[in-house]
């Protein structure tokens, strides 16, 4: 992403102000890829049945065709193909279910086919209950968001933050393989008892298009996880997240693992 420095100086002491640079043409959220690393069509805890609501639009003149793929704990179902027509908006109440058939948790990625022409994706994991309808959003995220590999001799850590377990509140995270080589991810769990050292190591083995989420196992209102690919894979590369989730009411909150560069 292209940050621009915005110069608000003023200098009293000379009369002199800085000024603002010139601003720039927005360069869009849309895409020709998106990767999904939390997903779900499944019986969740205390009561909730989790679904993902998908909504795609294609704001082009011209027919696409996007390619959704699904990671899995036992790997791919196979790729689907979504055909929309031009300006056409398509909505998924039960998106796993709808395109893959599929009843469970994972992670998908969804790729124009040409690799050329951008579409929007947005989307949430909802539940209905008593108390009315709960979510949490889902988030995007680009090739550049991909777990930092050790193996490819890659620098920095990707890192999910602002989780926090206690009696009322549990937290999960996970990880996603987008390619079909099989891998391995070491998650470092870290609290406000324990800034420097873990305190709790976990090492997802994530078979070819594989997933899996866990429970965070260790409490706090501080909590973050690091996260490394330890093994090559392919070029998609993997994704990771932490989130929140509210133990009666079922909402949550997404917290995608992004990279951060190494700090010496």
């Amino acid at each position: 992403m292209n940050k621009v420095a915005v110069l608000g100086i003023c200098l009293l002491s000379t009369g002199l102000f800085a000024v603002e640079p010139q601003a720039t043409s927005p360069l869009g959220l849309a895409a020709a890829s998106y990767f999904f690393p939390s997903a779900a069509n499944a019986q969740g805890s205390f009561g909730a049945y989790f679904r993902t609501r998908l909504v795609l639009t294609n704001p082009g003149s011209a027919t696409i065709g996007i390619l959704a793929t699904l990671s899995t704990p036992t790997g791919s179902p196979g790729t689907q193909t979504i055909t929309l027509g031009p300006a056409e908006t398509r909505v998924y109440t039960n998106f796993l279910q709808d395109v893959f058939g599929y009843t469970g948790g994972g992670g998908f990625r969804l790729s124009e086919s040409t690799h050329s022409s951008p579409f929007y994706a947005v989307g949430e994991v909802y539940a209905e209950n008593a108390g009315g309808r709960f979510s949490t959003p889902l988030q995007g995220m680009s090739a550049d968001d991909r777990v930092v590999n050790l193996a490819s001799g890659e620098t920095g850590y990707s890192t999910a933050t602002g989780l926090f377990v206690d009696g009322s509140n549990r937290a999960n995270f996970g990880c996603a393989n987008m390619d079909g080589t099989p891998i391995a991810v070491r998650a470092d769990i870290y609290n406000e008892t324990s800034r420097d050292t873990p305190v709790a190591k976990v090492e997802l083995g994530l078979l070819s298009n594989g997933w899996q989420q866990q429970s965070v196992p260790v409490s706090g209102e501080v909590i973050k996880i690091l996260f490394w690919q330890l093994s090559a894979g392919g070029l998609n590369g993997s994704y990771c997240y932490g989130v929140n989730v509210d133990n009666l009411s079922g909402d949550g909150t997404l917290s995608p693992a992004l990279w951060v560069p190494r700090v010496n």
